[in-house]
């Protein structure tokens, strides 16, 4: 197979996991939302970030390593899924708590990854896709069955950007549309009861990753 026939394969592999939503797209739409645009998009590129080098290690081998010593991966596990319920919880209690009338919110400290600098938000999307075990099953066995370790070094580099190109393209576009006015307008008419919906959805994750072996 061509280097061009392989890199194809690489994106059509990719995609559908991209833009499959999981904790990476909850965390962005809902501080998109809720928060302001700049903190979205510092989430959506720490989630993209966190993709590259995801995607180096799976590419050039170091899974490998990982595979030979897996109590650092299971601790880091536990402990970020614990980090996604706590996440959860806190905006079912943000639910229950009377809110004012509101414009279309413009704050940093309303959004479930509270991004009051855009450096805490960064983090929380690295945080986020480092965690998050459809990327960890993309990357670890999609990624590394569809770019064989014999493949050229320039092909695999060529792979990651790929990657990092696609998921830049998709996060970015969800960050955008969700802080859209008259998506925040919505959003905030309805946001007690998309609070208990996000909120359910990330301690179902946060409990599923850090009980799953």
């Amino acid at each position: 197979m061509n280097a061009a026939a392989t890199l194809g394969t690489v994106l059509l592999a990719y995609l559908p996991a991209a833009i499959t939503p999981g904790p990476n797209f909850v965390l962005i739409a809902h501080t998109a939302a809720t928060a302001t645009r700049r903190a979205a998009v510092a989430i959506a590129l720490g989630v993209v970030a966190a993709g590259g080098l995801l995607a180096a290690v799976a590419v050039f081998g170091l899974g490998g390593l990982l595979a030979r010593a897996p109590w650092p991966a299971t601790a880091l596990r536990v402990v970020c899924g614990g980090y996604l319920a706590w996440l959860g919880v806190r905006l079912w209690w943000r639910a229950r708590a009377p809110s004012d009338p509101v414009e279309p919110p413009d704050r940093d400290d309303v959004a479930p990854t509270p991004p009051d600098r855009r450096g805490t938000a960064f983090g929380r999307g690295v945080l986020s896709n480092l965690t998050n075990p459809k990327a960890a099953a993309f990357f670890g066995s999609v990624l590394t069955a569809t770019l064989p370790p014999t493949e050229p070094t320039a092909v695999k580099a060529a792979a990651v950007a790929l990657i990092v190109a696609a998921s830049a393209a998709w996060h970015l576009s969800v960050a955008l549309l969700f802080s859209s006015p008259a998506t925040q307008r919505w959003y905030a008419r309805t946001e007690p009861a998309l609070n208990r919906v996000v909120g359910t959805v990330l301690v179902v994750l946060g409990v599923a990753l850090a009980v799953t072996p």
